[in-house]
């Protein structure tokens, strides 16, 4: 049996959390699985200590126990400070499962590759969402969409026929307009309320009656050294207190209450680089102004948010080339996605960001083997790298978006850089950009550049490996020379390389962790090669899977990638999207080419439409 120590110090906290005990040990005996979604914040943090004790008792009784789950939300760009300490939170929830014996499995939820920031913003170009942005795809993307991913899994593995109960840590007392909503919606401690449009699946704020000081008393109610009235997955929440004391200019968090800084989609502590915080973020900024010897390493990474940011209108970072063609050969020209160079930007800053991370790790761990800085948590913590914003499968995606995208006209473009930085020494700081630099202007309106049309597929390779196809039968008799697809368009039969499908784009971080230790020692020999050799060789190595029916959408940006840089070499120019810029007509002028070309169309139906007349009345 679960001994319960009585301590008057938390008498009042554990008569508030007996009630919840208890009723999450009777949904256990009713046959619900239940699932906690933590972010291991202070309130998801006090739900989780109320499950465990729910689970450990229920055990102790005989109670049959359900699979049960335990469910966290990475967005790949988190504040490095709550990275590492949702890491460590996730290392002690897997030793207290194990320790216990409890049937609980822990499910992270994370972006889809093509979602993430990595592969979006930094390899495709994509513009990251800024305050001024009418939508908040962010906080879809990388949050809400993996979270239902990860919700659809549990249920599945429940299994047919057992309703799932998530337990939640909103509260009432949270803000008016969070109580208001508790309320229409009918959520109390006890309520399990259906989710919308799905069957056996329910949601429970079982703290909902709960005040912020309330969260805080069970939270310090655990710490064993202050004979805590229940034994947790954590010997105490002291880490947790202080990063909300951090990020709030070093107030107490009871003091501060539910309010403090906080980030614009709502969380206590956004992503690192959050954009849609505005000129700052303060949460971020506290914490490296407050406690400069234990967060000072997010500085740099508070420099390159606000880089992003105060480039926002820098419309010379962007990439102007339209996708479509008009009906008289023009293509529209109007800044939208990021240019490769600023892309080429921010990967730079982001390996320079982690190599120095690294180093510093390096030099703080010594001094505290010298003795030269106190044996504090802290200081353990921050002898090993706090962040590695650029991992294997993040580089090998940027490669691959860039080959695609016809970025650099050489081979492995995004890989070729973390090789000058990691072993050449190369190194790239964030530039300091003062908030005024570049004003919120009007976009351009667009202009207009004649090209004709898009060469005919035939005359340009796109994903085609010719090469490989040639020496396959040698090389790899057991498999296709190719890929292939229908060409929507043409309804051609198109070869491409050969390839590999999944459910959506994916890269094996193990794989590619191989493959770098591999282009260590093939660096010098693939400077010669051009762009589309590398994105051949991803797709060839099956170091790239693409998503099912992408490969045909896959080719069509290669090739027209193709086009541009064939047509840059044919004029002789060194910048093909200047040479645009400055050979282009205006809108007015477009919008009146374009009337005459109607005009001169419905001339010719008309005169065909005389002549079908006369002969008809000369038959």
């Amino acid at each position: 049996m679960t001994v319960q120590i009585h301590n008057s110090r938390f008498e009042r906290i554990q008569q508030k959390a007996e009630p919840v005990i208890l009723h999450i040990i009777d949904l256990l005996q009713k046959g619900y699985a239940l699932s906690v979604a933590v972010s291991f914040g202070k309130d998801s943090s006090a739900v989780l200590v109320l499950f465990f004790e729910a689970l450990k008792r229920a055990k102790d009784q005989g109670i049959e126990l359900p699979r049960c789950y335990i469910s966290h939300s990475n967005t790949g760009i988190e504040n490095p400070a709550i990275d590492s300490y949702t890491g460590e939170m996730i290392g002690y929830v897997d030793r207290f499962i194990e320790q216990q014996d409890l049937p609980v499995e822990v499910v992270l939820a994370e972006p889809s590759l093509s979602a993430s920031f990595m592969y979006a913003t930094v390899g495709r170009g994509k513009l990251p969402r800024f305050v001024d942005s009418k939508h908040r795809e962010c906080s879809i993307d990388w949050k809400v969409r993996p979270q239902q991913k990860a919700l659809k899994r549990i249920r599945k593995q429940a299994g047919e026929g057992r309703d799932l109960v998530v337990l939640v840590g909103t509260r009432t007392s949270e803000s008016a307009g969070r109580g208001d909503r508790m309320t229409k919606a009918g959520h109390t401690a006890t309520a399990l309320i259906p989710a919308e449009g799905q069957n056996a699946l329910f949601s429970c704020s079982v703290i909902a009656d709960w005040e912020m000081t309330d969260v805080w008393e069970l939270l310090m109610a655990v710490d064993s050294k202050r004979n805590g009235i229940y034994s947790t997955y954590v010997p105490s929440f002291e880490h947790t207190l202080e990063l909300y004391r951090a990020s709030n200019e070093g107030a107490c968090a009871i003091i501060v209450g539910d309010g403090g800084n906080k980030s614009a989609c709502g969380s206590r502590h956004g992503c690192g680089i959050c954009t849609i915080a505005g000129k700052k973020d303060k949460s971020m900024s506290a914490m490296i102004e407050s406690e400069p010897d234990t967060f000072g390493y997010l500085d740099g990474i508070n420099r390159l948010r606000n880089f992003i940011v105060r480039t926002q209108h820098d419309f010379g970072r962007r990439e102007w080339f339209q996708r479509g063609i008009s009906d008289i050969g023009y293509v529209a020209l109007s800044p939208d996605n990021y240019s490769s160079r600023m892309r080429r930007e921010l990967l730079r800053y982001m390996l320079t960001l982690d190599i120095r991370e690294e180093e510093r790790a390096e030099e703080h761990a010594a001094a505290l083997s010298r003795g030269d800085i106190a044996d504090t948590p802290a200081n353990r913590r921050l002898a090993h790298p706090q962040f590695n914003w650029i991992t294997p499968k993040m580089l090998l995606a940027i490669d691959f978006a860039w080959g695609i995208y016809g970025a650099f006209d050489h081979a492995f473009p995004a890989l070729r850089e973390w090789y000058e930085v990691v072993h050449l020494g190369r190194r790239y700081d964030v530039p300091e950009v003062a908030e005024d630099v570049y004003p919120r202007i009007p976009v351009p309106e667009k202009r207009y550049f004649y090209i004709g049309a898009y060469e005919h597929p035939w005359k340009i390779d796109g994903l085609r490996n010719a090469y490989a196809e040639a020496i396959n039968p040698s090389r790899r008799p057991d498999r296709p020379p190719f890929g292939a697809y229908r060409d929507a368009e043409t309804g051609e039969t198109r070869r491409v390389a050969y390839f590999e499908e999944e459910d959506e784009l994916n890269i094996d971080g193990m794989e590619a962790n191989l493959f770098l230790m591999e282009y260590e020692e093939i660096y010098f020999s693939t400077l010669s090669l051009e762009n589309a050799d590398g994105v051949r060789y991803l797709l060839d190595r099956g170091l790239v899977k693409v998503g099912r029916g992408q490969i045909a959408t896959y080719d069509k940006i290669a090739r027209r990638a193709q086009h541009w840089m064939r047509l840059e070499e044919d004029l002789n120019v060194y910048d093909i999207q200047q040479y645009a810029i400055e050979n282009s007509i205006s809108k007015a002028e477009h919008f009146r080419l374009l009337e005459e070309h109607q005009r001169r169309i419905a001339s010719q139906v008309s005169d065909q439409g005389n002549l079908d007349l006369f002969t008809e009345e000369a038959a």
